[in-house]
């Protein structure tokens, strides 16, 4: 080889190795498959380092192997967490935990922890308030949680108890945050407000410092003209990492009955595919749950006016979505989850409990349906994420 070529072959190799070695460039293993799901009945985070063992079960109709790793540790003893509570940071291999109450806990070397774990250097924890003060005067119940690795900025929906306010609290430098730090609503840069919506059902990082908002109510909007009105549930995407306030708006929501977003809507959940740049709705009418779908919205149809009807429906049988609660995707990979529930009985944001039924769609952005897969033991789901690559 001659002298320039090979110069410029070590250069390159030299590049490579310190991109790996650079701080947030975790380097997976696995293919980006690890299966991490949090089990409300032990208070741990199981984890199966393959999802395709778990997926090919279930599409084979044969049982769902043991998870290869469970983390625990006293401090999760006895985590309630909020639905759709758990979220992978792929940047800094990190999963965190958010608690119905607001609590954060934040495990570090995700793909590699297994058993108990009790050093800080390993487990933190921050709250999102107080436990009366900083709630709303109806009392809270927190809910999804979606992380923004290359910003390193969580987001954390709270609801009131009954619906009737909500908010994304938005923690940017989320990884660095000091063991036992509490976070307020008066410190406005944590949070990001949708301008008076109710009955928060999701949030979703738009990698690059921007998000996605599910709400199922809230003010009526009208296009720029003022010439059309929507009302009932809508999706806001911010810009510049804030939502509009305005009651007229031209882009940036997807309102009305094209959408096919429930209403009323108590519960549902939103994924994002940052590699298709696509939106997975989970909006379901609470009053009809059987005649639930997934729902995908192109980013394009957010620029396209108010009232777009999604890009497409996810395939699956007719009524097979009747108890699912919330969903997941990993962003950079083409897997998308969801978690059957068993419904409480009434509307109220928060109620309800876990099965150990996973839905599991592999390859979601070319359609078709899920496969259910039943986790071993006794196993309550919470909340579920795919481990992704850089």
């Amino acid at each position: 080889m001659p002298r320039t070529l090979a110069t410029a072959a070590l250069r390159l190799l030299a590049l490579s190795a310190a991109l790996l070695a650079a701080p947030g460039c975790v380097k997976h293993t696995n293919g980006g498959t690890t299966l991490y799901v949090y089990d409300n009945a032990s208070s741990s985070v199981k984890v199966w380092d393959d999802v395709n063992k778990v997926y090919d079960a279930a599409l084979g109709a044969t049982a769902v192997p043991a998870a290869d790793r469970t983390i625990t540790s006293s401090v999760i003893g006895s985590v309630d967490l909020a639905w759709g509570g758990l979220a992978h940071d792929n940047n800094s291999n990190r999963i965190y935990l958010v608690t119905n109450a607001g609590t954060v806990f934040v495990i570090t070397k995700a793909d590699s922890q297994n058993g108990s774990i009790s050093k800080t250097t390993d487990i933190t924890s921050f709250y999102l308030g107080s436990a009366s003060s900083d709630r709303f005067s109806q009392g809270s119940v927190f809910g999804q949680a979606s992380v923004d690795g290359g910003q390193n900025i969580l987001y954390v929906l709270e609801n009131a108890n009954d619906g009737s306010a909500t908010r994304i609290w938005k923690i940017t430098g989320a990884s660095q945050v000091s063991n036992g730090f509490t976070f307020t609503p008066a410190t406005s840069y944590t949070l990001a407000v949708l301008p008076s919506d109710t009955f928060g059902a999701g949030v979703a990082a738009i990698p690059g410092g921007n998000l996605y908002g599910l709400a199922g109510g809230g003010p009526t909007l009208y296009n720029g003209l003022g010439t059309l009105s929507y009302s009932g549930a809508r999706i806001r995407q911010s810009q510049s990492g804030a939502f509009s306030s305005s009651t007229y708006v031209n882009s940036g929501v997807q309102i009305g009955p094209s959408t096919g977003l429930g209403s009323p809507l108590a519960y549902g959940g939103l994924a994002y595919d940052s590699q298709n740049s696509a939106l997975y709705v989970f909006a379901p009418t609470s009053s009809a749950p059987a005649s639930a779908s997934v729902l995908v919205f192109n980013s394009s149809k957010f620029t396209a006016g108010l009232d777009q009807a999604p890009s497409r429906t996810l395939g699956d049988a007719a009524g097979a979505l009747a108890s699912l609660r919330t969903i997941s995707h990993p962003a950079v990979g083409d897997w998308l989850l969801g978690v059957n529930f068993t419904a409480a009985g009434t509307s109220v944001i928060g109620e309800g409990t876990g099965t150990d039924v996973l839905r599991i769609w592999k390859n979601p952005s070319g359609g078709g349906a899920a496969v259910s897969a039943t986790l071993p033991g006794t196993t309550e789901i919470r909340g579920m994420a795919i481990g992704g690559t850089n």
